[in-house]
């Protein structure tokens, strides 16, 4: 029996697009193909979903509402939900916007891509934390002014880490920040211990903690208990030196109280790498903010994403065509 199988928007972060916005390189058919002789195997890009007739399992990047060049569009990933689909397998860990009545109702299921983008926001934390402590902007200031000044730098070695969110992302800067011999600190939803974590505390202790940190790093999911956790008081808690890392999800901060702490300075910076709105407008306050580093949400870029991705899937892929439980399938109503 024949198993249609559509790959459709590029990986976000993917680095070599095709001209037609396809993305898998031949040996990458090859893999996905070999794990059945049933597998029919067909690529959509994004802007030319039409009728997807038979198609049963969807490797898909996009179907936001907010999307990216190449990505599906929120009407183009509905499409796939014919009666025929039976699974689809995002490119991505975040799915709070890919949610149909059919995920709902159990006809369809939806599986994500936790780890698919663990490395490369790992190191983005890392090279954040660093730019800030070796005040890499203003070197880059006074070597354009050719102005020989000595800067005065500090050091991550005993500074502490609050890490919001403990998850692959969350475990993967632990270690790098243990590296640094530092002082390691975050949340969780179930309380157990945590390999190069010093400290692991519920969120409902977060306002006592955040005083300790130097640096606050969000990298967990947005769903209902995550959404705004960090308002006025949060802010108002944190040390005046500390920074503010946000590669998790804009909302996550409750972000005109943000940009109040940055605006009278509560907190020394912020690396912010998602936002309530994207694009981020182009006349929001961000784009000039003196303490702020703007990153358009790609601070997971790396060539090696759709090998990751495709890893992932022909893992799921091989366990869908024989029957057995899949893996990373995601709840829509917890939100992970």
């Amino acid at each position: 029996m024949t198993i249609k199988v559509a790959v459709s928007g590029i990986p976000r972060g993917y680095q070599s697009p095709k001209k037609d916005l396809n993305w898998l390189t031949d040996e990458h058919k090859q893999r996905i193909q070999s794990i059945s002789p049933d597998i029919e195997l067909i690529e959509i890009p994004a802007h030319l979903v039409d009728d997807c007739t038979g198609i049963e399992v969807v490797l898909a990047e996009g179907g936001n509402r907010t999307h990216y060049h190449g990505e599906l569009d929120w009407k183009d990933y509905q499409k796939f939900f014919t009666p025929t689909l039976k699974w689809v397998q995002l490119c991505s860990t975040g799915f709070s916007d890919n949610i149909t009545p059919q995920i709902l109702d159990g006809s369809v299921t939806l599986t994500n891509a936790p780890g698919l983008h663990t490395i490369p926001i790992a190191e983005s934390v890392i090279t954040a934390m660093l730019d800030h402590a070796k005040r890499l902007k203003q070197r880059r200031i006074d070597q354009r002014n050719h102005d020989w000044a000595q800067v005065k730098n500090d050091e991550l070695y005993s500074r502490t880490v609050l890490l919001i969110g403990l998850g692959n992302i969350g475990k993967r800067v632990a270690r790098l920040c243990k590296a640094f011999e530092m002082n390691v600190i975050g949340t969780k939803r179930r309380m157990e211990p945590i390999e190069n974590v010093d400290k692991v505390f519920p969120t409902n202790e977060l306002s006592d903690h955040l005083p300790l940190a130097d640096y606050v790093v969000v990298v967990a999911p947005l769903t209902p208990e995550t959404e705004h956790m960090l308002s006025e008081k949060e802010f108002k808690a944190m040390k005046k030196s500390s920074y503010y890392i946000n590669l998790g999800r804009g909302k996550i901060a409750h972000e005109p109280s943000l940009i109040k702490a940055l605006k009278e300075n509560w907190i020394a910076g912020a690396y912010l790498d998602c936002f309530e709105v994207e694009p981020l407008p182009e006349d929001h306050v961000f784009w000039d903010m003196s303490n702020v580093f703007l990153v358009p949400h790609d601070s997971h870029s790396s060539p090696y994403i759709g090998d990751r991705c495709v890893d992932i899937f022909c893992e799921n892929l091989d366990r869908y065509v024989k029957g057995e439980p899949l893996k990373n399938i995601c709840d829509p109503r917890r939100g992970y």
